[in-house]
């Protein structure tokens, strides 16, 4: 009979170093497994400031602002039609729009999961086509910082907020030199509501931003009130493009009482309800909401509103449509008061 020797069994021999690091490893990895997937959504809660989101936005804009002026300056809009509008008009998109968006989405996805709805997609650019259009970030903070010091801080959950821009409203009249019509916006959103916005005007070097609860101030610290009715501009303000049936309908309200005036971008016109220099802004075909997040933030911080021409608030969940088919009214004071001399009349 052959002999077949049996092999000795391999022994694992644990050292205690070895056994400390693979109770560690197992560890992290269940905690991670309890944030992560426990947890239901996937992704840690983020906690941010208020305040610190409400700098970077105003940053942004006011980068993309100067990139705007930059590329007019240049004369090489590269302007072409990006599709048509529900009313079956071209809609321009230019270099500018996609240079400002690139910087201002480049600002804001610092905070990392941050939720920004933008009119414009993420440009092909690359950074070394950008570079030229990138001002120093300290030098323009430095003309807001003092300003925005005085926003008292506020702790939010990073995933309730949403953030509305505009790289560059009021393109159309941008390409034909109408440069006092642009505006570059952003508008902070909590649940629905837009409850911080901010205009730039690039071309007047002109900023003003409105935060619930803290009042509408401009970058060289004036505090904006309403202008007084007896001192406000007995006009309404109209898109140049979009004007709908708008005249037929404020003559049948206001007679001659009214004055209408077509104009250029919806930030541009909230800025003139804001000055005074306007009484309402109505509009009565399809808008976007990028393009009224930040007047409409604003116009609410003043007392005022923008309604939709039934009567409700524009809502910015992501649950809620990116195009307000509705219509628009927007005032700074009595916004339902407005609406209710508009009853009756076939608007939409």
């Amino acid at each position: 009979m052959q002999y077949t020797p049996i092999e000795p069994k391999m022994q694992v021999k644990l050292h205690p170093k070895n056994t400390f690091t693979i109770i560690m490893v197992v560890g992290f990895l269940y905690l991670a497994y309890l944030i992560f997937f426990e947890s239901g959504d996937g992704m840690p809660e983020i906690d941010v400031d208020l305040k610190d989101v409400i700098s970077y936005a105003v940053l942004a804009i006011e980068m993309g602002g100067h990139a705007v002026m930059k590329v007019n300056e240049e004369k090489n809009l590269n302007a072409a039609a990006k599709g048509l509008t529900d009313e079956g008009k071209e809609e321009l998109l230019t270099r500018a729009d996609l240079i400002s968006n690139h910087l201002i989405l480049d600002i804001l996805q610092r905070f990392p999961q941050l939720q920004i709805v933008s009119e414009e997609k993420k440009s092909e650019f690359s950074e070394r086509e950008i570079e030229p259009y990138r001002l120093d970030n300290y030098a323009v903070w430095q003309s807001v910082k003092e300003i925005l010091d005085k926003i008292p801080s506020r702790r939010l959950q990073l995933s309730d907020v949403r953030v509305f821009v505009d790289p560059l409203d009021a393109t159309q009249e941008f390409t034909e030199g109408l440069t006092e019509y642009v505006t570059v916006m952003a508008c902070i959103v909590l649940d629905a509501e837009p409850i911080f916005g901010a205009i730039y005007r690039p071309f007047f070097n002109e900023t003003i931003f409105g935060l619930q609860g803290f009042g509408v101030i401009t970058s060289d610290g004036v505090r904006l009130n309403p202008i007084e009715d007896s001192k406000t501009a007995k006009k309404v303000v109209v898109s140049r493009s979009h004007a709908g049936k708008v005249k037929e309908i404020v003559e049948k309200v206001y007679g001659d009482k009214m004055n209408i005036e077509p104009a250029g971008g919806s930030g541009y016109k909230t800025l003139r309800l804001v000055n005074g220099t306007a009484e309402l802004y109505l509009h009565t075909t399809a808008i976007k909401k990028w393009d009224t997040c930040a007047g409409d933030a604003i116009l609410r911080t003043m007392g005022g509103a923008m309604l939709d021409l039934e009567g409700q608030p524009l809502r910015y969940s992501s649950a809620d449509p990116l195009l307000n088919k509705k219509g628009l009214l927007a005032t700074v004071r009595n916004p339902y008061s407005y609406l209710n001399k508009f009853q009756g009349i076939q608007i939409l």
